[in-house]
């Protein structure tokens, strides 16, 4: 056997700029410190198990369902599937798979003209809504261009764009209510914006944006990529989409938080054609398509409109109580009353702490709990923390009571 040369540029190989100063997801970084003690109200993975139907649905496309490739931009059925769901969410019709959008309300002249969406073209099955958003930063934004993410937001669009050589740029949104300011986003528009992202209803606040604002950003100009992958979970009214508002708005929903689908990785897109080819160019590139076994799922619970409208109420009913256990824990141990989030399963909880990476790694070690500090999101998230209520009612109490225990045994 020829003996491998030894030399330092093979054992430290020099790493390719574009992941220069990023590592692992605070989010991942918090988990990774979890022990069999620990109640976790830190991951955003919905504790909803399935039922009968949807493991049957499992069964039957584990059985029956391809096991080779798909086309690119996944199986025409799905795709069918989505388009379809995707035009009725406009005029309040049946379910929409992104929206979860079960009620039928009465026709109003605010809401946009429906757009039909071609499943040959305009529609594209994706890994998961991750790898939908970064195919999209690889389809569109280039070196020296800004990108223009929320704050707090999801960390994953800042990263993406830094990945694809572009500046992210935030747009603040402020407490406690944590609307988003029109003007404000708008005033950071540039020549150099090549895209805005927008995130409604918000990871990790739980908030709403309404269709005036929504319209608005549709219009300023750039390219708008809508991330609504938790519309299906809202506890009083389902929240608007951007889709049809513009022919630049790029919508990317997905079924990992509505069906507990977390790792069966299955998103979409939706855009008009010309800006769907170089998604699916990208996309081709980095998955190939997705798994075609959750994409044959997939197929069985969009087709079954009956069982999927039930199961989205079971949820959401699901999550109701959980919210209100949260917020009644948080009350009482924190000594904290917040505005309860509209939709998502995330409360954004201030802390009497400036640092809260530290708080949140010391919450992990001393106090067994986790929960994500809220600079985790952005510098607007400093002084927060995020508590997922994505568990049950008496893990969300016991965790609660921990971060109180301790908070109070440090101001003694």
């Amino acid at each position: 056997m020829t003996k491998q040369p030894s030399n330092q540029a093979t054992q430290n190989p020099r790493i390719a700029k574009r992941l220069a100063n990023i590592e692992l997801s605070l989010i991942r970084q918090i988990n990774a410190l979890a022990t069999p003690l620990s109640v976790n109200l830190g991951i955003g993975e919905p504790n909803v198990e399935p039922d009968e139907t949807l493991r049957a649905f499992a069964v039957k496309a584990a059985a029956t369902g391809s096991w080779h490739y798909t086309p690119n931009a996944g199986t025409l059925k799905l795709r069918t599937l989505i388009a379809d769901g995707g035009r009725e969410s406009r005029v309040g019709g049946r379910s929409l798979p992104t929206a979860g959008n079960q009620v039928s309300p009465t026709p109003d002249s605010r809401l946009p003209t429906p757009v039909e969406f071609d499943p040959k073209s305009e529609v594209c099955v994706t890994a998961g809504t991750e790898e939908a958003l970064f195919s999209i930063m690889q389809a569109f934004v280039d070196p020296g261009d800004e990108v223009l993410v929320p704050n707090p937001g999801f960390l994953a669009y800042a990263t993406l764009a830094r990945i694809a050589g572009a500046t992210p740029v935030t747009y603040e949104i402020d407490p406690p209510d944590w609307r988003v300011d029109a003007d404000a986003l708008l005033a950071r528009i540039t020549p150099k914006t090549k895209l805005i992202v927008v995130n409604s209803p918000s990871n990790p606040l739980g908030s709403v944006i309404d269709r005036e604002t929504l319209q608005r950003i549709a219009n300023a100009g750039p390219l708008v990529v809508s991330d609504e992958v938790y519309r299906a979970i809202w506890y009083e009214t389902p929240p608007p989409s951007m889709l049809g508002m513009s022919g630049n708005v790029i919508v990317v929903g997905g079924m990992s938080k509505s069906h507990a689908m977390t790792g069966l990785r299955l998103g979409w897109i939706l855009a008009a054609e010309t800006l769907m080819k170089p998604i699916v160019t990208a996309h081709q590139y980095i998955a190939t398509c997705a798994s075609a076994f959750s994409q044959s799922l997939a197929e069985s619970i969009l087709s079954d409109d009956a069982w999927n409208r039930a199961w989205l109420e079971r949820v959401r009913a699901q999550f109701r109580a959980q919210r209100e256990s949260a917020l009644f824990s948080i009350a009482r141990e924190l000594e904290v009353a917040i505005p309860a989030p509209a939709a998502a399963f995330y409360a954004f909880v201030p802390v009497p702490s400036y640092d809260t990476e530290m708080f949140a790694r010391t919450l992990a070690t001393d106090a067994a709990v986790l929960v994500i500090p809220g600079v985790a999101f952005g510098s607007m998230g400093e002084g927060f923390i995020r508590i997922s209520y994505a568990a049950s009612i008496d893990e969300i109490g016991t965790g609660v009571e921990r971060i109180g225990r301790w908070l109070r045994g440090a101001a003694l």
